[in-house]
């Protein structure tokens, strides 16, 4: 409506103008070089609105032959450019489809079209990495390093590459490398933490974890619990080169990250034992072993009170156990303590316990001790070694990443490499194979038979409950 008004305005004021110049004609007279031109306004307007509109005309078209070359050349180069993208699209879908001939094919069509190498390089590399040729591969990424635009996706395909050859230096470089380029990256950090752990670089490792934290890569649950196991390694470190001042420091440390840590807390006993400090270490037990019993902790507990009697050390022990009266490695503890004092009453009351409440094949063999040093009954004692051979095997530290099983708690699992993956437990149990049937009978149950329990057994344990041997 607007424009309508505009336009029939504009149209009225030619109209104004045009009739204003027929009322009022005028006359002009122009003399040069013995010409003369007499005409009215009017005319003298138009004529010059004429030629203006005839030199314009020839301007654009004097400018067009001119400039054919060049058009003609920018329409070809955004043709050439379409098919170049086009080719690189389709590429990219051959490499994602698994295709390494026609994605070859079509990295070499997008080079000849398209100039830009970054992405043609991209491509040319993934195409050779799809076709198993990793040298070509590895050039096309090296060469992608000299470019700013480029360098942090060479590295990361470099990087790949050195993970896939087990080339540990090599891949702890290129990650520093793309970790100064951009810090905060996800992989990266992760990346470079795996490698430096692998590498047993434990300072460098818990200056990862502050980063991950920071960038919120890892709860503070989880950065702690990593912080507690770098430290415990950095421990362990300084106590093999006979730097006891900076172990115990670093122990200490870990644990207070996290204060149940059975490691650190090993670790650290161990040291005070050794140093001479047997009531601190005795603390330090009885702290953790309120949190997170532990046999190891037992042994050095054991530790703890030397010169005094075998029944001084069972009061020790009981004391202990009352800190967590309910674990199993409570009444274990007690039971091997009495065993020592030769208090077997006491022992077959803490192991009847533990047996109830699923003790490990420890807790049968010291019941075998028992009545071996009790009565000296041989066939009493192989009945209860038959049975610690059934019962379930005795807790060890296990990767919950790939299963391996260790004596020792490290931070980097020796068989996968995880990282602070070990967890203390009961190792899983191994069904028995079932025979074939034979004849179209059914194979025997291959399984051992279950323990036959008195009522009284029965009642006090209903699970499992070995008799009493009296």
């Amino acid at each position: 409506m607007i424009r309508a008004i505009l336009f029939f305005v504009k149209l009225a004021l030619l109209v104004a103008v045009a009739v204003w110049l027929v009322e009022h004609p005028g006359l002009v007279r122009v003399d040069w070089q013995g010409y003369r031109l007499e005409t009215s306004f009017g005319i003298l307007v138009l004529m010059l609105l004429a030629l203006a509109v005839l030199l314009y005309v020839l301007v654009r078209f004097y400018g067009s032959v001119l400039k054919a070359p060049f058009t003609f050349m920018r329409a070809r180069n955004e043709r050439k450019r379409r098919q170049g993208y086009l080719a690189l699209t389709q590429g990219m879908v051959a490499v994602a489809a698994g295709d390494p001939e026609e994605a070859k094919r079509l990295a070499r069509k997008a080079d000849s079209l398209l100039e830009d190498p970054p992405l043609t390089m991209l491509l040319s590399a993934q195409a050779a990495q799809l076709n198993g040729d990793d040298d070509a591969a590895e050039r096309y990424f090296t060469a992608m390093l000299k470019r700013p635009e480029t360098e942090f996706l060479g590295l990361r395909g470099l990087l790949n590459a050195a993970v896939r050859k087990q080339d540990s230096a090599k891949a702890l470089t290129l990650v520093k490398r793309a970790h100064e380029i951009r810090p905060q990256t996800d992989w990266v950090l992760r990346t470079l933490f795996d490698l430096q752990v692998k590498d047993a670089r434990w300072t460098e490792a818990l200056s990862t974890v502050q980063e991950m934290a920071q960038g919120k890569l890892l709860s503070v649950e989880a950065a702690n619990r990593h912080r507690a196991a770098l430290q415990t390694e950095r421990a362990r470190e300084a106590a093999g080169k006979g730097d006891t001042a900076e172990a115990l420091d670093r122990a200490k440390r870990a644990l207070g990250h996290k204060a149940d840590f059975v490691p650190a807390a090993l670790e650290k006993a161990r040291l005070l034992i050794e140093g001479g400090k047997h009531k601190r270490a005795a603390k330090l037990v009885e702290s953790v072993w309120a949190v997170r019993p532990h046999p190891g902790l037992a042994a050095l507990y054991e530790r703890c009170w030397p010169g005094e009697s075998a029944l001084q050390r069972m009061r020790r022990f009981q004391s202990l156990a009352a800190l967590n009266p309910q674990a199993v490695d409570s009444h274990v503890a007690v039971a091997k303590a009495a065993l020592d004092a030769q208090l077997w009453g006491e022992a077959r009351g803490q192991l009847d316990k533990a047996m109830v409440a699923g003790a490990s094949a420890n807790a049968y063999r010291l019941m075998a001790s028992v009545v071996e040093s009790e009565y000296g009954d041989v066939a009493k004692t192989r009945d209860w070694l038959a049975k610690a051979a059934a019962a379930p095997a005795d807790p060890v530290w296990i990767c919950g990443n790939c299963g391996a099983q260790a004596e020792r708690w490290h931070a980097v699992c020796g068989h996968c490499g995880a990282f602070d993956s070990q967890e203390w437990r009961l190792p899983p149990r191994a069904e028995p194979l079932a025979l074939p049937a034979i004849d179209g009978e059914t194979a025997p149950d291959q399984r051992p038979s279950p323990v036959i329990l008195p009522p009284a057994a029965r009642q006090a344990a209903p699970e499992v409950t070995p008799p009493r041997p009296d």
